[in-house]
């Protein structure tokens, strides 16, 4: 059984961040999301994997290499070298590489789940259709699908669809046989979901596999804070399930994944909440950090005060600056425009989210 990792995109929700950072390879608890993903398929039985890669492609290839230190015994890149493919033409691009061991596991690069590979698989060739769909309980902002007594998706609807009894989610995994490649277009980019996975729902043709477990995306800012927070709040062995970690600590009142060589020692600092620190960051004296995300080798000035905030890798904070709900990163040198929505405060990029001031 071969995979597929869909990890072209831009990444425009998570921008500024992903300027210099693949979405992928955003560090969520420390560690970037596309290597945890892998070495999750290859430890539930997953040999030879396609990564799809448009994006800043040489940081995602220089991650994932050959996929063998993740456990695969094969991994290959179709490149989207022009323009972006889409879910369906993703796929069609990368069919040579895909064909040839049955059913095939096809999966978003943007979220983390504890989903049973072999549980989803059982499902997906008892049900006898080309495709299976992994589903989870509908939350606010996703677009619902009906799942009808039989277990085969019935309707899909809109984002402004109330959520209600038999309502579900599209978790962005999904399970399909060979033949549903023959059904793709050629040559042009495609959405799976509206130019397939429609078709089968009027034949019956689509299976759905409910979900029960963890299932969080880190798409946009607010996912990101919150997934991360859930993260660092979780029962370590239900953690441990999902991937591999910094580990969490106490500091006071705050609960904290702490990288190594982070340093919270300064006199007079002020944690609060759950946060993560990565690898590698320096907080000074009399900085007050709650409810946030500082990335890997950032350097946070004494006397600043970060509140529900994202920190790109590498960021210094200056002295004394105050932010709240806002992703921050260095503004990159050069002639590289500032993102819509952000705005450039000293060396930074700011832009904020949830409808807050970024100060």
């Amino acid at each position: 059984m071969k995979a597929m990792l869909l990890a072209a995109g831009i990444g425009e929700r998570m921008l500024p961040l992903t300027q210099t950072v693949p979405k992928p390879l955003i560090p969520v608890l420390g560690r970037p999301l596309a290597p945890q993903i892998i070495a999750r398929l290859a430890a539930e039985g997953i040999e030879e994997a396609v990564v799809n890669v448009h994006h800043l492609p040489d940081e995602l290839r220089h991650a994932l290499g050959d996929g063998r230190l993740l456990g695969l015994n094969a991994l290959d890149f179709s490149v989207e070298s022009e323009r972006l493919l889409g879910t369906g033409g993703g796929l069609k691009a990368a069919e040579a590489m895909l064909r040839g061991s049955g059913t095939i596991l096809v999966r978003n690069a943007d979220f983390l789940a504890d989903i049973s590979l072999a549980s989803a698989l059982r499902s997906h060739l008892r049900s006898g259709c080309l495709v299976t769909l992994v589903v989870v309980p509908h939350r606010p902002g996703y677009t619902p699908l009906t799942v009808g007594d039989d277990g085969r998706v019935v309707a899909f609807g809109s984002k402004k669809d109330k959520g209600g009894s038999g309502r579900y989610l599209f978790t962005g995994y999904h399970l399909i046989e060979e033949e549903v490649l023959d059904r793709i277009p050629s040559g042009r980019p495609s959405d799976i979901v509206r130019e397939v996975y429609f078709d089968l729902v009027a034949g019956g043709q689509l299976n759905a596999y409910v979900h029960d477990g963890f299932w969080w995306e880190f798409g946009e800012p607010h996912e990101y804070l919150e997934g991360s927070i859930r993260l660092v709040s979780m029962d370590p062995e239900a953690r441990a399930r999902l991937g591999n970690f910094d580990p969490v600590r106490t500091f006071d009142t705050a609960t904290v994944a702490v990288g190594p060589g982070a340093d919270l020692h300064a006199e007079h600092i002020r944690l609060r909440g759950t946060l993560a620190i990565g690898l590698g960051v320096m907080v000074g004296e009399h900085a007050v950090l709650e409810d946030s995300v500082v990335m890997p080798e950032s350097w946070v000035g004494p006397g600043s005060s970060l509140t529900r905030c994202i920190v790109g890798p590498g960021t210094e904070i200056p002295i004394d600056f105050e932010a709240a709900n806002a992703v921050i990163v260095a503004a990159p040198e050069g002639d590289m425009a500032v993102p819509m929505g952000a705005e450039r405060i000293a060396d930074l990029l700011v832009r904020r989210f949830d409808g807050a001031s970024a100060r």
